[in-house]
């Protein structure tokens, strides 16, 4: 394992060390007047999008928020991007009855991307990549991009941790609750424990795997009628080191799509 993060170590930081180490300005930072030379500095902005909602007993509400801000910070400085404001409301339907979680609809996300992205386009930005740290919020955003190809011609990537499922298999100890969940357990807390730290607290990490009906893929349901805790596998077995590992791949796959998309499309 420690191999295999070394080398991802250093792919990332030739990557990065090639870009010329460049440090773009937080949207939220520029003075207006600056803008324009932001925008012509770098033509492409991108979106964190987080979630508030429930991660088991270890891991607080606005864990994937803190994370996916963690991780777009990162790739803001290796690929030349305007970083925007993290948007921390995500569609969390299924844990919405869990106590602090709190969930806007698809339709509501959907119409608050396009109407940012309208401004964006207005002073010159020629693409816009969502990088969501919440699943759920994946099918807002592919409808949000379609729209805003019609309506504003602007290509727009959306993205939820690309390679997550190919370097999990390779540092995982622990057996998934389901093939297609991973939350609040061993990868997810992992995450968490290198992207934001002060978001777990590993003396609360408690293990749960939950019986599933066999609907459950094709049903609506509410998770907390098939999980007490809100974990969804073994978050005992997460650390740091994981984390790193997991992270630093994404971020290399991350940044391998943006570059052929960016060649793509020409910007």
């Amino acid at each position: 394992m420690q191999s295999l993060f070394c080398q991802i170590v250093k792919n990332f930081c030739q990557y990065f060390l090639m870009k010329g180490n460049r440090l773009m300005p937080e949207w939220a930072k520029l003075y207006w007047t600056d803008v324009a030379q932001a925008v012509e500095t770098s033509r492409i902005a991108l979106l964190p999008l987080g979630a508030i909602e429930e991660h088991g007993p270890h891991m607080n509400l606005g864990s994937d928020w803190y994370a996916v801000e963690s991780l777009t910070a990162r790739l803001a400085e290796a690929a030349n991007l305007l970083v925007l404001p993290a948007l921390p409301y995500g569609q969390v339907w299924s844990l919405s009855r869990f106590p602090g979680s709190l969930s806007i609809s698809d339709q509501t996300l959907v119409n608050i991307i396009v109407e940012i992205a309208a401004g964006l386009a207005q002073v010159g930005i020629k693409g816009l990549i969502l990088m969501s740290g919440h699943l759920g919020n994946m099918s807002a955003l592919k409808t949000a991009a379609r729209r805003l190809l019609e309506s504003y011609d602007l290509p727009t990537l959306f993205l939820f941790y690309p390679g997550l499922e190919k370097i999990c298999k390779q540092v995982s100890e622990t057996e998934r609750s389901r093939a297609t969940i991973i939350h609040a357990d061993e990868i997810e807390t992992s995450i968490l424990l290198a992207l934001a730290p002060e978001c777990v607290d590993m003396s609360r990490a408690q293990r749960e795997y939950p019986h599933y009906p066999e609907d459950f893929d094709y049903s609506p349901l509410y998770w907390d009628e098939v999980s007490v805790s809100g974990v969804f596998g073994d978050p005992t077995a997460a650390n740091q080191e994981k984390g790193k590992i997991i992270v630093e791949y994404v971020l290399q796959q991350t940044l391998r799509i943006i570059q052929a998309w960016r060649e793509r499309g020409g910007f």
